[in-house]
């Protein structure tokens, strides 16, 4: 699976209960500025995405890299998005390989690339809270662009209306992810113009376009598919002109469990099991409202 030059990864994380045993060996897999950040999360839910991301970055690159996980280290931009700083080997400070990680809703998706830089953004499509679609759309108008707006207005129904929405979102954050200038980025910049009108589980889209500044940037790649009632979106910048990915392809998304992502884990130097932080994690509600 990572002999390729691509990598492609989801874990559901929100239908985790981790064990005690779990989240303790988890804790031990991170680096501590990760670790005491994690922890500082109030819900539940919020801890777990984030420490599967976590867990999903280092024990892909690892696996791609054919590097021990112990000897990796992760650092963030100023903007928040994650890079490798440990040396691989002498001759190479720097891997090769562009990485990143989202999560929303249900999961945590993450991408890599080698020789380029990628982004990646999930959106689970599900009706806006305690507010009907109209109004929601209202309060998100300055994000798409009026071609874009046309474009979700001519979908029947409310959900085809969000999904198109949200697909439009998916694709200006996984561009703004993959340069990594973060929420400053004016994402009314850019405008998108799809091609393949539904997107379909265990298949990926190719063909979506976008304009920066009202012009065409075919340079610019995206990856969609739907992952259940999730839209993910990969972005990453390609001058070389390639042809879709057949059937086949490592672009699509292998679905892996919690437990199978722990078993190839493994605590990092000095560190030991934490009681206290698994009894903090555990006597906290999963989300909003005590679900």
């Amino acid at each position: 699976m990572f002999r390729s030059q691509h990598i492609r990864l989801a874990v559901k994380a929100r239908s985790w209960n981790p064990t005690q045993k779990q989240w303790k060996l988890a804790a031990q897999c991170v680096q501590i500025e990760e670790k005491d950040r994690i922890g500082k999360f109030y819900f539940k839910k919020d801890a777990k995405s984030a420490i599967v991301g976590r867990l999903l970055m280092r024990y892909a690159v690892s696996q791609m890299l054919d590097v021990p996980y112990r000897m990796l280290r992760f650092d963030r931009t100023d903007k928040g998005k994650p890079y490798l700083i440990s040396t691989v080997d002498r001759s190479s400070p720097r891997c090769d390989i562009g990485f990143n990680v989202s999560h929303q809703g249900d999961y945590v998706v993450f991408a890599a690339e080698r020789g380029k830089q990628v982004g990646i953004d999930v959106m689970k499509v599900e009706w806006p809270r305690n507010k009907p679609v109209s109004e929601f759309f209202a309060t998100m108008q300055s994000q798409l662009t009026k071609e874009e707006w046309t474009e979700v207005n001519q979908r029947t129904g409310d959900m085809d209306q969000l999904k198109t929405f949200f697909r439009f979102w998916c694709l200006k954050e996984s561009l703004v992810k993959t340069i990594g200038t973060g929420i400053g980025f004016d994402v009314s910049r850019l405008n998108f113009k799809i091609k393949t009108p539904e997107l379909r589980a265990d298949v990926v889209t190719t063909d979506t376009l976008v304009e920066i500044d009202d012009e065409l940037a075919p340079e610019w790649k995206f990856e969609e598919t739907m992952i259940e009632d999730h839209c993910v979106v990969v972005a990453f910048q390609d001058t070389v002109q390639q042809s879709p990915p057949p059937d086949d392809d490592p672009h699509k998304f292998t679905i892996m469990d919690v437990e199978d992502l722990l078993a190839g884990c493994e605590p990092l130097p000095g560190t030991t099991p934490d009681q206290e932080y698994w009894e903090v994690f555990s006597s906290r509600e999963e989300e909003p409202g005590g679900r």
